[in-house]
C-alpha cells in the first residue's frame, strides 16, 4: 500500500480518498440552492377572523424534511400558523389551514421551516409581501 506524507504524518492513499469523499459529501449541502417560499395574495379576502392560507410554493426542500411549520407575521405580531406534513410536490393548496387574516394595508410575512421527523430544523424560508397589492417587500420584517 502506498504511503503518503501529510504534514509529516504517513497516511495511506485509501485514507486520503475516504477523507476527500467525506469532505465533498459534507460540502454538498453548502453548495445546494437554498429553500424558497413563494405565495400571492391574489384572490385572498382579508379582515376575516379565520383567514384561509394562500397557495404556497416551496422549492429546494432539503432531503429528510418531513414537517412543515408555517407562520404569518405582521411586524412583530404573530398571526398564527400550523405544522403540517411536507407536500410531496412542494405546493400547499390554499385553504389548507387558517390564521388570523391580514386586514390593514401593510407588509405581512410568511415564514416556512422544514423539520426532520425528530423536529430538527433543516431549513427556513421567508417571503414578505404588501397586502393587498401583492408587491414584494424585500428585506422587511
Amino acid at each position: 500500500m502506498e504511503q503518503i506524507q501529510f504534514f509529516g504524518v504517513p497516511m495511506s492513499s485509501r485514507f486520503i480518498a475516504a477523507a476527500l469523499v467525506g469532505w465533498l459529501a459534507a460540502c454538498q449541502a453548502a453548495f445546494a440552492d437554498p429553500m424558497t417560499l413563494d405565495f400571492s395574495w391574489r384572490g385572498s379576502t382579508g379582515c376575516v377572523t379565520l383567514f384561509p392560507n394562500p397557495e404556497f410554493h416551496l422549492r429546494n426542500i432539503p432531503e429528510g424534511a418531513r414537517i412543515l411549520s408555517i407562520t404569518l407575521t405582521q411586524g412583530v405580531r404573530e398571526m398564527g400558523g400550523q405544522e403540517l406534513p411536507i407536500p410531496v410536490d412542494g405546493i400547499l393548496p390554499s385553504g389548507t389551514f387558517r390564521t388570523f387574516g391580514p386586514c390593514n394595508p401593510a407588509v405581512y410575512q410568511w415564514t416556512a421551516q422544514v423539520k426532520s421527523a425528530t423536529g430538527q430544523v433543516l431549513s427556513e424560508a421567508r417571503q414578505a409581501r404588501f397586502y393587498p397589492t401583492d408587491e414584494l417587500a424585500q428585506d422587511k420584517p
